[in-house]
């Protein structure tokens, strides 16, 4: 990327290389681009405080829109990292990690509308629990309940849906139950009062 930010033409590629750019006032460093991937391409912005990395902004596939936000706390950990996952320069998934870099947590936006309406929530970096708004209007209506697939194959996720609960009428309690078995099949759908 260069320092504006736009993906480099093909005319500029030949001259890219890493740029900083400094605090006037302070002379520290605030900005450096750079080429993530070894290609020959800048694709990659470091803000910066000085040698403190803050954010890390890359365009994965050089069509000029950021598809990546790497986040980093005080102590230089990775916290989170964003995701435009239509490729348009739209945040619309963020993942969250543990201090040992195992993911936490995964906050969705489905309507890519900006707001977050689905939490993944991961245990030993597997899927666990799901928490969903899917009509919008603030509060979970959907939740699902994963546990483990230790024996899967490559094709195969390691967590299988094993329940999930509904609230159909959109007045704040679950109304419907269905219970999977370990092939996705239903095995029970529980109606009114479930939870």
């Amino acid at each position: 990327m260069l320092a504006n930010g736009a993906c480099s033409t093909p005319a500029s590629r030949a001259a890219d290389r890493p740029a900083a750019e400094y605090d006037r006032g302070t002379g520290r460093l605030q900005r450096l681009t750079f080429d993530s991937d070894a290609d020959g391409r800048n694709d990659a912005v470091g803000l910066m405080d000085g040698t403190r990395i803050k954010v890390i902004e890359i365009d994965r596939n050089h069509n000029g829109a950021i598809d990546r936000w790497d986040f980093y706390n005080a102590e230089g950990r990775l916290e989170k990292v964003g995701f435009s996952q239509q490729d348009d320069g739209v945040m619309d998934a963020v993942a969250f990690y543990t201090a040992n870099d195992t993911l936490l947590r995964r906050e969705i936006s489905t309507h890519h509308d900006g707001r977050f309406n689905r939490r993944e929530f991961y245990g030993a970096g597997v899927l666990a629990q799901v928490e969903e708004d899917t009509n919008g209007d603030g509060r979970i209506d959907k939740w699902e309940t994963y546990r483990p697939n230790p024996r899967h194959g490559p094709d195969e996720p390691p967590s299988v849906l094993t329940e999930a609960t509904f609230d159909d009428t959109f007045a704040g309690r679950p109304t419907r139950r269905v219970v999977y078995r370990p092939d996705g099949s239903v095995t029970q759908v529980a109606l009114h009062g479930v939870r």
